[in-house]
C-alpha cells in the first residue's frame, strides 16, 4: 500500500469549489507511480525484463467530492494479477477518514521489444498483496453504441499533453469526455476503457452517445475512427 496526504489547491478545484475529476484522477495515477517505485522488487522485475504497465481501464465510484483547502489522503492497493493484468484499488478519503471517492483499475504488462501484451504471474515479483475494499467492478470493456451519437470539437493532442511515455496523459481522457456532458446531467460513477495511445500531433474526436437518462457514453475516436478511450458515465445508487 502506499498513502499521500495533500491539501486541495485552488487550481485542482473548478468552479463550485469541488476536487476537479481530472485532478482527482492525477491524484491517484501519481499515487500509482510512487507505490511502483517503492515496489523495489517489481520495478527491477520490470526493468529487468523490459516490461511496462499501460493503463487499461479505471473505474471510480464518487461518494463526495472533496472540497478546496480539504487535507485528503489518497491510497493505493496492489490487490490482484491475471494473466495480463495488475489491479490495484485507490482511495479517497477525508481528513475523519470517510471515504470520498473509490476507483478500481487494471494495468497491463506489455513487453516492450515484442511489442505485445505478456502474461505475469504474481510469484515472478516480490510484492505484497493488500486486501481491496469492497467495491462493484464492472467489467473492464465498454461497448460502443452502434447509433451515430453527437460529434463535438476535434482536439489535438499538444507537447503539453503528454505523460513521461510520450502519451497523452490519462486524466486528460477525463476531462475531454466530462467536458461535453450535457451541463444537468447528473452522474456518481464514470468508468473508462483505454484502446490506443493518442501522441502529439494526432486529433481526437469525442463522440457523445445518451444511452438513457441515468447513463451516457463518450466515444474518443481518432480521424480513421479508431477509438482511443470510451467513457461511460453513469449515476448509481450505493450502499
Amino acid at each position: 500500500m502506499y498513502e499521500m496526504k495533500k491539501e486541495l489547491a485552488f487550481t485542482q478545484c473548478g468552479a463550485d469549489g469541488r476536487l476537479k475529476l481530472h485532478e482527482a484522477v492525477a491524484l491517484m495515477m501519481d499515487c500509482c507511480q510512487f507505490q511502483e517505485h517503492q515496489e523495489t522488487g517489481l520495478k527491477k522485475y520490470l526493468q529487468n525484463n523490459g516490461i511496462a504497465i499501460f493503463l487499461s481501464s479505471l473505474q471510480i465510484d464518487v461518494l463526495r467530492w472533496p472540497l478546496f483547502r480539504e487535507n485528503i489522503s489518497t491510497a493505493v492497493k496492489i490487490y490482484g494479477c491475471k494473466s495480463i493484468y495488475g489491479l490495484r484499488r485507490m482511495t479517497m478519503c477525508d481528513e475523519s477518514g470517510n471515504l470520498c471517492l473509490l476507483a478500481n483499475a487494471s494495468g497491463a504488462f506489455f513487453d516492450l521489444n515484442a511489442l505485445k501484451a505478456v502474461k505475469v504471474a504474481p510469484e515472478d515479483f516480490n510484492v505484497k498483496f493488500d486486501d481491496a475494499e469492497p467495491m462493484e467492478c464492472l467489467p473492464r470493456k465498454i461497448p460502443v453504441p452502434q447509433t451515430s451519437g453527437t460529434e463535438t470539437s476535434p482536439l489535438e493532442v499538444k507537447r503539453s499533453h503528454l505523460d513521461p511515455n510520450g502519451h497523452l496523459s490519462s486524466p486528460y481522457y477525463f476531462s475531454i469526455a466530462a467536458d461535453i456532458l450535457p451541463e444537468e446531467f447528473s452522474w456518481n460513477r464514470v468508468r473508462i476503457e483505454y484502446k490506443q495511445q493518442a501522441k502529439a500531433g494526432e486529433v481526437i474526436i469525442p463522440v457523445l452517445h445518451i444511452i438513457a437518462d441515468d447513463k451516457i457514453v463518450v466515444n474518443m475516436r481518432s480521424l480513421t475512427g479508431t477509438s482511443y478511450a470510451v467513457a461511460e458515465f453513469s449515476c448509481r445508487a450505493f450502499c
